[in-house]
């Protein structure tokens, strides 16, 4: 999700870059676009992360789950 919201901002904000010709465009490249892709950036890092995060919370889980399963006697 933040991986295309990135690609996108990019791309926009390459184009505009472009298209630069004064420094009113330059501050709003500076001010604007750069923090902004920035921000995505770090929730972009933030969500896979949380999505690694998430899988190991999931596994543990699951061989918890089946330790438990192992315990209650219902495998013979």
């Amino acid at each position: 999700m933040f991986d295309e919201a990135f690609g996108m901002a990019a791309m926009c904000a390459g184009k505009f870059r472009e298209g630069v010709r004064d420094t009113f465009g330059a501050s709003i490249v500076a001010d604007v676009l750069d923090p902004i892709l920035k921000e995505v950036d770090s929730l972009r890092i933030l969500n896979a992360a949380f999505k690694q995060q998430s899988f190991a919370i999931d596994r543990t889980l699951n061989d918890a789950r089946e330790l438990q399963f192992k315990d209650s006697g219902w495998n013979q």
